[in-house]
């Protein structure tokens, strides 16, 4: 019976990263597409609209859950949690009072570049990092430490509590 486990949970491995995979190819296909259409002015700020979008729709199944809205930690949680279901490298780690994200590896960074748009992942990110969180709890702010998109070890985003 176990052997039976095993191959349905590699069965499930391997559809899962091969949808995370098709999730990439269908943004970046949207993508191409609005900047055939709209140019690269255009299409830049409609993605971000699509990751602030992302953002509200990660913050209102947070919020559905009734998770803590004052407890950072709990909320960086869910994030770094987010970033594992979509093949990301990611966990969490504290300095003094606030809490880091941290990846370590990202999808993202090799499919903007396999699409041609290297480096343009971290705007989508950040955008989406931070309307999330605003629409958690306005308490609490985030910035970007690092980012490896731009030859940076890591991506690191940072939250702390407004003062």
């Amino acid at each position: 019976m176990t052997e039976v486990n095993n191959d349905v949970m590699k069965k499930l491995e391997r559809n899962w990263r091969s949808m995370i995979f098709i999730s990439h190819d269908f943004f970046h296909r949207w993508r191409m597409v609005l900047e055939e259409k709209y140019g690269a002015e255009e299409t830049a700020d409609l993605v971000n609209r699509f990751w602030e979008s992302v953002g509200e729709g990660t913050a209102e199944s947070y919020l559905k859950r009734g998770r803590d809205t004052a407890n950072l930690e709990q909320i960086a949680m869910s994030f770094v949690r987010a970033s594992l279901v979509m093949g990301e490298n990611a966990r969490l780690a504290k300095d003094g009072d606030d809490i880091l994200v941290i990846h370590d590896a990202c999808p993202w960074i090799d499919s903007y570049k396999d699409y041609g748009a290297p480096g343009q992942c971290q705007e989508g990110c950040d955008k989406w990092f931070e309307t999330a969180l605003k629409t958690i709890s306005s308490d609490f702010s985030i910035q970007t430490d690092s980012c490896l998109a731009a030859g940076e070890s890591t991506c690191t985003r940072r939250y702390s509590k407004k003062n």
